[in-house]
Order: structure tokens, then C-alpha cells, then sequence
């Protein structure tokens, strides 16, 4: 029979995390929760034995203590997480190798035929892996970072990124690899920007910006230098900040004035830009991001965008989303084609969840404090 109410009455506030180690360690309650009738209710669906938990908590000013605490196991090697097979996966060497290619495309000597030359060998490394993943397999950024090197880590992220859309696009291989090149040197002219600006923490002035907005012009002049470079690659880097709805820069195009290329880079330079961490701030999750970018649907190609979505892990494995009833949720698996509906667990009561097979459940955010406490979790 279920305890709960025995240890801990609504207006508690627990003083150290509720934990149970039997029949595996499960987080109950977090230090500093307020007790509800809400939160008491959903503790009394439990098969626990709340006597053999520690409970301390604030009750009236004072400190409560039922002065038990549950015996806990001799620690296990931690089983190895099973690899996800719907991820595009690349190898450690690999994504160091990139990082460090990138960098060398920023030194002030390099010549346009080393630019050249560096940036194809590593657009072909990324195009070869991309293509060889399964038709299905999607890009979790997270799994891409290597550095906290932005400009270069950056270079490779939009890399991939656009190269993976490509392919769902349909493209050719020859195109994968421009788009792949096109977006390692998609930012290349920002050497030529003072550095006093390109890592400012806050808001450029508007003149600051109009020489920010020159990149993409100084990135043309640079590559419109190298013969043997395709155009479509140039284009795609002097054009990837153009928006369809002829808002961007530096020349206001407008829908099918504005490249292929670029309007994929496009997508890919905003979303890898939001998940990123900088000095100044925390990357963000890619499914607010992709919550974000949604919002400034008319400056994307919107087929482009569509598909961009099914491109990408939205939530990746092993990460935590609350979902409509309230409850939190480990992230199992994924389905195919359905970057919204993955397979869930619910850790406390062991039960699975498949979205793609259920209309009554669907995720409201990850297991955040913003989450929460919008959904008053933590009242």
C-alpha cells in the first residue's frame, strides 16, 4: 500500500532529493519542490515503500526527518547507451580533422588554391559520410561538436548540415559536395571583419553591423579569385544571408533571384547559430530552435524548410521532454521520418511509449525549469 501521505503533506518543501535505488535508481522528487496535492496524487500511482527512503523536508519552519534511508546497491557497470541507427554518425578523427581543416582556411596566408584545395578534400569527407548513412538517418548537432571554437566549429556545422539537407533534397552528388564546400567557406570573409566586432557580446551598433553585413561581399571577392572553384559555390557563400522574402543582404534578393545553394546554407547557418554555445550564451535545444526559425518562416525556402526538419534530431536519444499529461519522459528511440514522435519512457513507471502510435500523448518541451514552470511542475 502506497505511503506517500505518511512523509510528506502538501506545503513541504523537500530538503534533499527523494531517490529510490529498487528495482533501479529513480530521481522521485528534486531538493527545493514545493509538496502539492498534485504532485502527492501522482506519487500515490506508485508501487514505493516510502519508509525506506530518506525524507527530510521544511514543514512549519521546521526541519522533518523520518530518519530512514534506503539501503543502496553496489554500483554496476553502466550498460553502453545502444547506438542510435537513425543518426548520421562520424568518427572522432574525423570530426577532429574537420575542426582543424577549418582553421587552416582562416590563416591570413593561405593562398586560393590551398582554400581551395583544403575545403574540397573536406567537403568530400563530409558528402562521402552523409551519403553513406541510411536514406533515413538524421543529424543530431550535438554530436558534431568537438570545440567551443565557434567560427571553425561553425564552418563544419553548417558543412554538414547543408549537406545532409541536399541529399534529402534529391541532389545529385556533385551538388551535396558544392553545398558541403559552400558551406565550409560560408563565412570565410569574416576574417576581414575586426575582431572587435565579430566577438562583441551585445547588440552591434548599426554601423558596427554595416560592416558585419560585408562578409558575405569580401568572402565573393576572395573566392571569385580561384578558377577552378565551381561558381555555384561562391554564389551559395556570397548569398547565404539573402532571404526569400527579399529582407536580407548585401543585395535584397528575393525568392528564385537567390540560389539553391544559398537557400539551403541559409537554414543551416540560422539553426546551427541557435544550438551553438557562444562566450556570451548557451546554444539552445534543437527543437526550440527549430520552435524559433518556424517564426521566421517567409525568409526560408518553405520546402526547403520542411524537409530540413526531417533532416535533423529534433530530441536526441537519452535526453528528457514532458509531454501533455505532465510527466517526464527519457527519450528511447527515434521513428523515421517523424522527428517529433519519438519513442518514450517513462523512467518511473517503466512504461514505453510510442507517439507514432498514440493520439492521446504528445511532447509539450524537454524537462526544463521553463518547461516546468509552465506547466506549474515546480508549484
Amino acid at each position: 500500500m502506497n505511503n506517500v501521505r505518511k512523509y510528506l503533506k502538501e506545503g513541504d518543501v523537500v530538503q534533499s532529493d527523494i531517490i529510490t535505488y529498487h528495482p533501479h535508481v529513480t530521481l522521485l522528487v528534486r531538493k527545493g519542490t514545493v509538496v502539492t496535492e498534485h504532485l502527492l496524487s501522482s506519487l500515490e500511482h506508485f508501487d514505493y515503500d516510502f519508509q525506506k527512503m530518506e525524507i527530510v523536508v521544511s514543514r512549519n519552519g521546521e526541519i522533518v526527518s523520518n530518519g530512514k534511508k534506503e539501503t543502496k546497491p553496489e554500483p554496476v557497470q553502466p550498460k553502453e547507451e545502444p547506438r542510435d541507427r537513425t543518426a548520421v554518425t562520424f568518427s572522432e578523427k574525423l570530426k577532429n580533422d574537420a575542426v582543424k581543416a577549418a582553421k587552416q582556411l582562416f590563416a591570413e596566408d593561405m593562398t586560393g588554391r590551398e582554400l581551395h584545395s583544403t575545403s574540397s578534400e573536406l567537403s568530400h569527407d563530409i558528402t562521402d559520410t552523409v551519403l553513406s548513412a541510411g536514406e533515413n538517418a538524421n543529424i543530431c548537432i550535438q554530436d558534431l561538436r568537438v570545440t567551443d571554437e565557434y567560427t571553425y566549429q561553425h564552418s563544419v556545422d553548417v558543412g554538414v548540415l547543408a549537406a545532409q539537407l541536399a541529399k534529402r533534397l534529391g541532389w545529385e552528388e556533385k551538388k551535396v559536395n558544392m553545398t558541403a564546400q559552400s558551406g565550409i567557406l560560408h563565412d570565410i570573409g569574416k576574417k576581414h571583419v575586426p575582431l572587435e566586432i565579430l566577438n562583441k557580446p551585445g547588440r552591434l551598433t548599426d554601423e558596427e553591423f554595416a560592416v558585419m553585413k560585408l562578409h558575405p561581399v569580401y568572402a565573393y571577392k576572395e573566392l571569385s579569385g580561384i578558377r577552378e572553384m565551381a561558381n555555384e559555390i561562391k554564389l551559395g557563400a556570397f548569398e547565404h544571408h539573402e532571404k526569400i522574402n527579399g529582407k536580407g543582404y548585401p543585395r535584397g534578393l528575393s525568392g528564385n533571384e537567390i540560389s539553391d545553394i544559398a537557400q539551403v546554407l541559409a537554414i543551416a547557418d540560422v539553426y546551427d547559430a541557435l544550438t551553438s554555445k557562444r562566450a556570451y550564451k548557451d546554444g539552445m535545444s534543437s527543437a526550440r530552435a527549430v520552435g524559433i526559425m518556424s517564426e521566421m518562416m517567409d525568409g526560408f525556402n518553405q520546402k526547403y524548410f520542411a524537409v530540413f526538419l526531417n533532416c535533423i534530431t529534433l530530441y536526441p536519444v537519452g535526453s528528457h521532454v514532458i509531454c501533455t499529461d505532465g510527466f517526464s519522459y527519457k527519450v528511447e528511440s527515434h521513428n523515421p521520418g517523424y522527428p517529433s514522435k519519438p519513442v518514450l519512457l517513462n523512467e518511473f513507471t517503466g512504461r514505453r511509449i510510442n507517439l507514432c502510435e498514440t493520439r492521446d500523448l504528445t511532447i509539450f518541451g524537454e524537462d526544463c525549469e521553463e518547461i516546468r514552470n509552465k506547466l506549474n511542475l515546480n508549484k
